[in-house]
């Protein structure tokens, strides 16, 4: 292309330079490279890192996912892929990366200078990223994409027409690299790495490498670099925090600084804690022939504490696959054996009993107060925080003995047709001391009823109320209560038929087999039995091919492990469409599969992995069309042939 060719061709390749931040942000592939080849020129102390290994394969892949999605609207994205593409010079299947640099403490002098200064020349704003960044591309000849781009090849940095008013800024850092960018400034003092791959695959650690085995757009967040930012941050919510208290609170009236600063001081110590020993934050996507892949970690620095909490792998792999064969909406196992996961969850007690104690001396000092009402106030939300945060302190009295936590959110029709929305689910706990597993639940139901509010739970247990196959089974009720003087009263009324079901309370049964404690959601015999199966082998979904699809693009040794059930979604949704009078027939494939998550917590990091099977994309493809068929056609979906738009009615 040359200065003969049509200014809007023209500005579309004047995008090279700001299309690329918003396209690396969608462009994804399967497994390209481990780590993108443009690392390897990216300074240590660039501050963000938005990669691909090879920008050709990914523009395809997406281009075949929106296909799938059937997706509209897409001919700027292929326009601008196809002018790109055949820009002379540029290097289409090389690897293309989006840098930010961190603002250095002179720029920051130096606007607050000219921020005092009213006739001072204004600069870049160093508080906008955008202003901070260039983009790293191949090029097979420098002088012939500059020549194509209406730039001059001699020049040190050279000015390129961009979109619009924004003019572009291109730059030869040798070895057939490219930089580029909005700011002339930016592009002239970026100091581009040398032979620095090696270096970023020591910094993205175990958790940033296998991230980046299944993406092939990869960011990478260098906390060394965010690190004073977040503190900052950190600082300002805990003076904002304190503040706050000195306004009248809803629930405890005014509250002292001190106060604040006590109450928020765990929290604040683990926010300082993760600050301190972070390395590395990554993001990938990957858009394989398998399905879409998306991958969030965090590295943390060797030998520091956060990072000797992940340090080993989990077993929810099996046990993910051995929960009772049913339809269900979500699906979840987690492996607690870990000593990492152990500790942490130590350490949550910990941070809510010295939350909890904070609040019982705020609530003794407002006892103290003459003026009753903020006392009584202060006394529900006591009991409302004492209640919600009994779950966490209970179980870590006994989390040393509990192996494992399951739950599965079992889907029937008969959810929103009178069951109650959890009536379907079967949550189970594996150990040793299945005796101490049961005692959690049932102290889990006496505490709900310390809840204060519009709402109050009576909760019952009833020892030995039923059996199933030799196996005794206590049953337990919870049931709501109302005042119908609160306001709010009539609000929360309304939505217990659609939690609780027609009979105003959720109920099952509580079971005990040699390794778990087992609950039901339903009083229905049946379901406790196929959960009692399930414990020894039978009737599990572990031969479940669909299952099997969803998790073979999960990490292996996962700490948990869940599932959410794709067909059971659209289900439910469908039902909830036909009760808002839209009755739509989705057309929706019996098996399709799930959708999957892992998480796993070695090497020094934590890493979670979202996988979509690719009959999944599909399906979500087609229910799009569907719903857009039927609004073209002005049908919803009931067989009749209803009135078009502007057509006059016939009476």
């Amino acid at each position: 292309m040359s200065a003969l060719r049509t200014r809007n061709t023209f500005a579309l390749k004047r995008c090279f330079a700001a299309a690329p931040i918003a396209v690396l942000t969608l462009l994804a592939g399967q497994a390209l490279a481990a780590v993108p080849a443009a690392l390897n020129r990216v300074p240590k102390n660039a501050m963000l890192v938005i990669a691909t290994d090879n920008f050709e394969k990914t523009t395809g892949r997406i281009k075949a996912y929106a296909e799938k999605l059937r997706a509209e609207d897409t001919e700027d994205f292929d326009d601008f892929v196809e002018e790109l593409s055949g820009t002379k010079g540029f290097k289409k299947d090389g690897s293309l990366a989006l840098v930010v640099m961190a603002p250095s403490e002179d720029a920051k002098k130096d606007e607050a200078k000219k921020d005092g200064d009213d006739d001072a020349p204004r600069g870049r704003d160093h508080d906008d990223p955008m202003q901070r960044a260039v983009v790293l591309a191949q090029t097979t000849d420098y002088k012939q994409l500059v020549t194509e781009l209406g730039g001059d090849p001699a020049a040190k940095v050279s000015k390129v027409e961009g979109l619009g008013d924004m003019p572009m800024f291109v730059r030869d850092i040798g070895d057939g690299w490219v930089i580029f960018g909005p700011v002339e400034e930016t592009v002239t003092a970026f100091t581009p790495g040398d032979k620095m791959l090696k270096q970023h695959e020591e910094a993205l650690g175990v958790v940033g490498n296998r991230a980046a085995g299944a993406s092939d757009i990869l960011m990478i967040a260098n906390w060394e670099t965010i690190a004073p930012l977040f503190s900052k941050q950190i600082d300002r919510a805990v003076a904002d925090a304190k503040k706050g208290g000195r306004r009248p609170n809803p629930m405890f009236g005014p509250i002292s600084p001190e106060t604040i600063s006590q109450f928020i001081a765990p929290v604040e110590e683990v926010a300082r804690a993760y600050n301190r020993d972070a390395q590395t934050c990554v993001a990938g996507i990957g858009l394989g022939d398998g399905g879409l892949t998306v991958d969030l970690g965090a590295q943390f620095k060797p030998k520091s504490q956060i990072a000797g909490f992940f340090q080993g792998t989990g077993k929810a792999d099996s046990s993910l696959t051995s929960l009772p064969a049913t339809p269900f909406l979500f699906a979840v196992s987690a492996d607690t054996s870990n000593p990492g996961t152990r500790q942490m969850i130590h350490n949550a007690a910990d941070i809510t009993e010295k939350m909890l104690a904070t609040a019982r001396d705020e609530a003794k000092r407002q006892a103290a107060n003459p003026d009753k009402p903020a006392s009584k106030q202060a006394d529900t939300a006591l009991k409302m925080f004492e209640s919600q945060s009994a779950g966490i302190r209970n179980l870590a009295k006994s989390i040393d003995k509990i192996d494992g936590v399951d739950f599965i959110w079992g889907y029937s029709p008969a959810m929103l047709a009178g069951a109650g929305l959890f009536s379907g689910g079967i949550y189970q706990a594996r150990g040793s001391d299945p005796a101490a597993l049961k005692a959690i639940f049932v102290d889990q139901i006496k505490a709900t009823q310390n809840m204060d509010g519009p709402m109050k739970m009576e909760g019952t247990i009833t020892p030995n109320a039923a059996e199933v196959g030799g196996v005794k089974l206590d049953s337990w009720t919870m049931k709501p209560k109302t005042d119908p003087n609160d306001p709010a009263a009539s609000q929360m009324a309304m939505v217990n038929m659609f939690i609780f079901g027609a009979t105003g309370q959720m109920s099952g049964n509580i079971a005990t087999t040699k390794n778990a404690a087992i609950v039901t959601y339903s009083p229905n015999t049946q379901v406790m039995q196929m959960a009692i199966d399930a414990t020894t082998g039978k009737g599990t979904i572990s031969g479940d091919k669909g299952v099997a699809s969803a998790v073979q693009g999960l990490p292996e040794g996962s700490w948990a492990r869940g599932l959410i059930g794709t067909k059971s979604l659209f289900d439910l949704a469908q039902m909830g469409m036909s009760f808002a009078g839209m009755p739509i027939q989705l057309k929706v494939p019996a098996d399709v599969p799930p959708m999957a998550v892992g998480i796993t917590g070695d090497g020094g990091g934590m890493h979670l992995r979202f996988h979509a099977p690719m009959q999944v994309i599909s399906t979500i493809g087609d229910v799009m069309q569907q719903f857009r068929d039927a609004q073209e056609q002005g049908d919803d979906g009931d067989g009749d042939d209803d009135m078009k738009k502007d057509e006059k009615p016939r009476f």
